[in-house]
């Protein structure tokens, strides 16, 4: 009887040992696995004739997307056979890479002045490559400003770019008009372009700037087919200078440092009730001290 427990111990020590072996094997080819990435491309044309490229690689696992850190992307543009690496940068924490591109080096574009950008993400190690393109056309916004009578407007002016050289004007396309606030921007209007590229909007009042009155707009065509991202910015003295209307009117907010009026007579009611009960507490214990001394006597 002790002999076949002894060979039935053993039996099953070399089947967990088997089973070890395959489990560890099966870790070490998923650790060995090639991984696939993603790569996506964000394109921007400002205002002061620069294309401004990021691009976002990462994986995708069961908790969400990762980031892959020091990759080297590779950026370039093209039209029909016509090639030209752009420059080559690594993705910072986030993944992301960002190239600026200066229009007046020269770009390849076709017939129509649209140019292809590619991103491209050349395998390294166990991790896939990957790519990512889009197509946009040579835009400018110029952002200008101007008065009449009491009225203050933002006028704004867009052209393309051909392939021949010829600039024509944008027409029949949206732009909208913001502000930059502290973390984001505020739409102040939409402009419709005319058949001459223009368009304008009133300036609102009440605009808080810096210390010296300064506002920035910017205007925007967004996700266009043809034009993608195209953005053009310019700066003024009409605003309300910030110091002077927080002097003049100081404001109780949640993120100044003068508390809500609702908020402090909420505060107090709290309090008096919390410390209501406490004393109500101890004024019972009080009592029945008291009446336990006389019932002693």
């Amino acid at each position: 009887m002790k002999g076949f427990q002894k060979v039935s111990c053993f039996l099953l020590l070399v089947i967990l040992d088997c089973f070890q072996i395959k489990v560890f094997s099966q870790e070490q080819k998923d650790s060995l696995a090639d991984i696939n990435t993603k790569i996506s491309l964000l394109y921007l044309n400002t205002s002061n004739d620069t294309v401004v490229l990021t691009a976002n690689l990462f994986v995708s696992r069961d908790q969400g997307p990762f980031a892959l850190q020091n990759a080297e992307i590779e950026f370039t543009a093209t039209a029909g056979k016509e090639i030209k690496l752009l420059g080559e940068t690594k993705t910072d924490d986030q993944g992301n890479a960002v190239l600026k591109v200066h229009v007046k080096s020269g770009l390849p574009c076709d017939k129509d002045g649209k140019t292809v950008y590619l991103v491209k993400f050349n395998r390294k190690g166990k991790y896939l490559s990957s790519a990512e393109s889009i197509t946009a056309k040579l835009a400018k916004i110029t952002v200008n400003f101007s008065k009449e009578d009491s009225l203050r407007f933002i006028k704004v002016n867009a052209n393309q770019f051909e392939s021949t050289g010829e600039i024509k004007p944008v027409t029949k396309e949206k732009v909208i008009v913001y502000i930059p606030r502290l973390f984001n921007l505020l739409k102040i209007g939409e402009i419709a372009l005319d058949d001459n590229g223009e368009g304008r909007i009133d300036c609102p009042e009440n605009l808080i700037g810096d210390s010296l009155g300064n506002i920035t707009v910017i205007a925007k065509i967004e996700e266009n087919d043809t034009f993608g991202n195209v953005q053009g910015q310019s700066s003024i003295t009409w605003g309300i200078p910030k110091q002077y209307y927080l002097a003049e009117k100081p404001t109780r907010e949640l993120w100044t440092p003068i508390a809500p009026i609702w908020m402090i007579v909420t505060l107090i009611i709290m309090l008096t009730g919390v410390w209501a009960h406490y004393l109500y507490a101890v004024s019972q214990l009080i009592k029945i001290k008291f009446a336990r001394k006389k019932d002693l006597f």
